[in-house]
């Protein structure tokens, strides 16, 4: 049993190492693409357990910390850990264990990204070996300053993630965790509707996010494009020209750097003739927050 993968497509576009100790989230958002298909049922239901083969939290935490010390070299050089592909890393009943392993590996001075809907401000967790309950400290030391960063996913589509925390809650999290001096980022993944993400986007910018990755909704490892066919009709080259435009003009300082995912790359090269890894604001799939 591992608690470590190798993501593949459009999974190794948020990290190449993941720590995936559990399966099944509570936020249930209707895109989910854990609850689609015939791995659904275990995949995608409404609640984290741990993967089959696991004993408890203390046996992933060994287990994740014996495969992370044996890869270590090839995680800092292939950027750091990911968190969580699976499940959500911060809810209440996943962030025990997930912080204890993000803090064991920040010793090691392994970058951590972890992306969440979750409010993380003032988190506290118990560390999975010893038990002893830590709160997530002010990272006026080196190693949370450096080696961790706080990612938000955001839609700006509340009613599709009944279960989660409000978008404005999760950039409210977002801002006290950059007032506190944590790198923070987002994810715009899916773009379920093109004006709900420009909204959240400029929520993000002004909570102090300057890094961003933006992606489609997928079926399987495609763009579902038959979805954005049926909301926008023969008007979706323009929605999807003015969307681009718009979080453009957002940046026209160029102070935010932004990931566009191969999915919405493709729309645009197919609808638009536009290569969005020209832009000037634009970073490579290896682009780290953390080598700045």
């Amino acid at each position: 049993m591992k608690i470590l993968s190798r993501p593949k497509k459009n999974a190794e576009e948020y990290g190449r190492w993941a720590v995936n100790p559990y399966v099944g989230c509570s936020n249930q958002c209707e895109y989910c693409y854990l609850r689609k298909g015939p791995s659904g049922k275990y995949l995608g239901q409404d609640h984290p357990v741990l993967k089959k083969g696991v004993v408890n939290e203390e046996h992933a935490y060994h287990l994740a910390m014996t495969e992370i010390i044996e890869h270590k070299d090839e995680i800092i050089r292939d950027g750091g850990l990911f968190f969580t592909f699976t499940s959500d890393p911060c809810l209440q009943k996943t962030r025990d264990l997930c912080f204890s392993i993000a803090h064991e590996a920040m010793l090691e001075h392994i970058p951590v990204t972890m992306l969440t809907k979750a409010v993380v401000t003032n988190t506290y967790y118990r560390h999975a070996s010893t038990r002893q309950e830590l709160h997530l400290p002010i990272p006026t030391e080196d190693l949370y300053g450096r080696y961790i960063a706080f990612g938000f996913t955001l839609t700006g589509c509340d009613d599709q993630e009944p279960y989660a925390p409000k978008s404005w809650e999760r950039t409210a999290s977002m801002h006290g965790l950059y007032a506190a001096g944590y790198k923070v980022w987002a994810s715009l993944e899916p773009v379920l509707d093109f004006n709900a993400t420009d909204r959240v986007f400029q929520w993000a910018r002004n909570a102090g996010c300057s890094h961003f990755k933006i992606g489609l909704l997928t079926a399987s490892t495609r763009t579902a494009t038959a979805y954005y066919r049926r909301k926008y009709g023969d008007r979706l080259a323009e929605h999807l020209a003015i969307f681009i435009d718009e979080l453009q003009e957002l940046n026209a300082d160029h102070r935010i750097a932004i990931y566009w995912k191969e999915s919405i790359r493709q729309m645009a090269a197919d609808l638009l003739g536009r290569d969005l890894s020209t832009l000037p604001n634009a970073v490579g799939k290896d682009w780290s927050m953390f080598s700045k």
